[in-house]
């Protein structure tokens, strides 16, 4: 057996890593994802929707590991802006943890944000073409008003479907990311158990990335009611 261990010791010692790039690459995808959707959506037609329309379209066309070895190349080798990227417990020293995961969250970050760009700015430019947002806009309701409880709540539903699935994946293993940056996650755990032929461990590392997978369609059908009242059981 792999590293002479139980598969449960495996996915203790490796859990915590992916779990750390999946989530603080989730954050901020999301949040640079979704905001540059409706920025782009609220000037449709401009320059600044162009602009990050093609950013994202870049962003989308490169893949993982090209974008993890340019950082790792540059960032972190050659300018030294950052140090080269090694994983610390959380529990050990917050700082170094933080520090380590910057280049990791960054790569992943990269191509889902490009994805939840283009999936934001075409759910709000959508729904605010809406009756009732011109409603709204007529009764003089203050234009991020309109945009925060009508516009993006409304188009919140797919955005959040798309999210827990791919959050799901990664927590089952952001394999090409783990290569790259030789983070020993789960990923990294699941392609070296392959080319070892080691079955107990192949399977452990399936079984996890399908319970993330049920775990996360559980947590986003428990957000809909909470997103749409519609959906909300009486």
């Amino acid at each position: 057996m792999l590293q002479n261990k139980s598969v449960t010791d495996i996915v203790k010692d490796t859990l915590p890593i992916t779990g750390s790039i999946a989530l603080s690459a989730f954050v901020l995808w999301m949040i640079v994802g979704v905001l540059g959707g409706i920025i782009a959506a609220l000037n449709r037609g401009r320059w600044i929707d162009r602009v990050i329309v093609a950013l994202a379209l870049i962003g989308f066309s490169l893949p993982s590991f090209f974008i993890g070895l340019i950082l790792l190349t540059f960032v972190a080798i050659k300018w030294e802006i950052v140090p080269v990227p090694a994983y610390t417990a959380f529990t050990e020293n917050p700082f170094l943890w933080a520090q380590g995961l910057v280049l990791p969250a960054i790569t992943l970050a990269c191509i889902f944000a490009a994805s939840y760009v283009r999936l934001t700015r075409a759910y709000m430019i959508e729904t605010m073409s809406e009756d009732y947002i011109r409603t709204a806009k007529a009764k003089g309701v203050k234009p991020w008003t309109i945009v925060r409880r009508h516009g993006l709540r409304a188009a919140l539903t797919p955005i959040v479907t798309a999210a827990g699935l791919d959050l799901g994946g990664l927590l089952g293993g952001a394999v090409i990311t783990e290569q790259v940056f030789n983070f020993q996650g789960l990923g990294w755990t699941a392609v070296r158990s392959i080319v070892a032929t080691d079955l107990p461990v192949i399977v452990g590392m399936v079984l996890v990335a399908a319970a993330f997978i049920v775990l996360a369609n559980l947590v986003v059908d428990v957000l809909y009611g909470v997103i749409d009242p519609r959906v909300r059981l009486t």
